[in-house]
This record gives C-alpha cells, structure tokens and sequence, in this order.
C-alpha cells in the first residue's frame, strides 16, 4: 500500500494583481476580501514603481510570514498590485476609487460583522511595529463581531 501528501501552500502574503478587482464597487471588492467572520484581515495596497513599497515589501512579507504561523486560523494577509506602466493612471485611479486611499503603500485592517467589513485601521507607509500593534489588537475585535454575528443569527432563528 503507498501513501502520498499532498502539500498545499498558501502565498504569504496573498499576492493579487488589482484587475480582478477593479470593475467591482467599492462594496462588492471589500465584501470579497473580507469574508469570513473571527479573521483579521490585512491588506497592502502597493503600486509598480514605488519605492516605498520596495522598501516595505520584504519587511511585510516577514511581518506576515511569522504572524500567519503563530496565528494561522485568525488572520489572512493580502497585497493588492496596482499596474502603473508609462504614466497610465487609470489602475490606480480605479484602485482610489474602491479602497479610498490617498498614496502607497497603503495598508489597511478589517474584520467581518454581522452587518458588513468593518475597517479597524489605515495608513500610508506605517512602521512595521505599528501595524504588527494594531494587527494584534484586532484578534479581540474579530473575535468580538464573530460573537456578536452568532448572537445574531440565533436571536432571528428563535424568532421564527
């Protein structure tokens, strides 16, 4: 008898170009990145040719790297590539559009509720320590808004 595994690897972070976003709404995008309740969801929002997210990239790589090890069943991290080839903005317009961002590399934390994605925190080229801080005070949040969906749900279906 022979057995075999098969090994699945997530990519840390979930590298994903901006076009399977960008003709979805504002709505519709955050709703597909944030999807399952009790997970902290952290997402870097870079572009081609910015040197600050030259810089920040292996230093969120490592970020997410150790955090998804020592949490793997609470949070999900994603960087969203934004295309900016010969002048063309378009890409990046678009990517304002639907993540309501001002510059890159921009990151940013939601967690699901009962009601929606909920965004915990922003910002432009923070320090890694300063997102690593609000990445662990948003464990209790998402654990928080599980909860509270739970409750939810429950008190709707003893209504019926």
């Amino acid at each position: 008898m022979t057995f075999s595994a098969e090994v699945v690897t997530r990519e840390i972070p979930e590298i994903v170009e901006f076009n399977k976003l960008k003709s979805r709404t504002a709505e519709e995008a955050l709703a597909e990145l944030v999807c399952e309740l009790g997970i902290v969801y952290v997402t870097a929002l870079t572009r081609q040719g910015c040197s600050g997210c030259e810089t920040q990239k292996p230093l969120f790589r490592t970020l997410a790297e150790r955090m998804s090890q020592e949490n793997p069943e609470k949070i999900r991290f994603r960087s969203y590539h934004v295309n900016y080839q010969d002048g063309d903005k378009r890409e990046s317009w678009k990517s304002k559009r639907i993540f309501g961002h001002a510059g890159y590399p921009t990151y940013t934390i939601h967690v699901k509720s009962h009601v929606g994605p909920l965004e915990i925190y922003r910002s432009v080229y923070p320090p890694m320590e300063e997102l690593e801080k609000q990445i662990k005070e948003s464990f209790e949040l998402a654990e928080f808004y599980k909860v509270e969906a739970e409750t939810a749900a429950r008190s709707r279906t003893d209504d019926l």
